[in-house]
């Protein structure tokens, strides 16, 4: 194998023409992530739902960079964790034991996303959680959950899974105490676009509060009918960033189209 390059079977034309969608899908938002600089070698996965088999999933090979990822490298992974198709890949016992979890509990969730983003990190050490200092931060007014650090969630042991799961409840935002974020949705677009504004409303807390000055955060009520403007907190809640999405493929299109393959 050449140094620099992974030898990767396509399997286009080899699985259902859905989950081949799915595939590209995926790829594009590892390939997105990379772009937006929230790749961590190769750490971190992302997960997908397999349209029309619900008990299977994708996800990278363990040692694979979000930057290296195509549609033909995805795992194909049940929910009992078993592959669904030979691969000269493995995953890690993290990927099963986090993103599995939560597909397994929330039928609702097609989507996963967990990061160690700078922004992300620090966020998560902060006593006072998230903070509704911008219109970003508003978005999720009663939507974040919280769950305490407790190691590295490897091997067989999923004891820390299932308390993972319990902390989520109904939302789609977890932040992990010391250690990350995790992001859910119904659809990619849906994921990527609550991390995306996760990731501002991060990034502008942990720079208001470097700069020492007394911040001001809005009143409850008005965090709360800024939180209800957004289509998924309203009653009947619609998936959403399916715009942003679709702007965000042809992005990855024009950068680099390889995800593709």
């Amino acid at each position: 194998m050449p140094l620099g390059r992974l030898d990767v079977p396509s399997m286009k034309g080899k699985v259902p023409d859905v989950e081949w969608a799915a595939r590209e899908d995926l790829a594009a938002l590892y390939r997105a992530a990379a772009h937006a600089g929230w790749q961590d070698i190769t750490l971190n996965h992302f997960t997908l739902r397999v349209p029309g088999a619900p008990d299977r999933f994708l996800i990278k090979p363990t040692e694979m960079m979000f930057e290296e990822v195509t549609a033909s490298s995805l795992l194909c992974i049940t929910l009992k964790d078993e592959k669904v198709y030979p691969s000269p890949f493995d995953k890690s016992p993290a990927s099963f034991n986090i993103h599995g979890s939560i597909l397994i509990a929330r039928p609702d969730i097609n989507c996963t996303m967990h990061l160690h983003t700078n922004a992300g990190a620090a966020l998560s050490t902060m006593a006072s959680g998230l903070e509704f200092l911008s219109q970003y931060a508003m978005r999720f007014w009663g939507k974040v959950s919280y769950h305490d650090y407790e190691g590295l969630v490897h091997g067989d042991d999923r004891a820390e899974c299932e308390t993972m799961v319990k902390n989520l409840g109904r939302n789609f935002v977890l932040i992990m105490t010391n250690h990350g974020t995790m992001v859910c949705g119904r659809s990619v677009g849906e994921a990527f676009l609550f991390n995306h504004f996760l990731e501002r409303a991060a990034e502008i807390q942990m720079q208001a509060h470097a700069s020492g000055r007394k911040l001001t955060e809005p009143a409850p009520e008005v965090c709360q009918a800024i939180a209800q403007g957004w289509a998924e907190n309203r009653p009947n809640s619609q998936v959403v960033g399916g715009r942003d999405w679709e702007a965000v493929r042809r992005q990855m299109d024009r950068l680099d189209p390889s995800y593709r393959e």
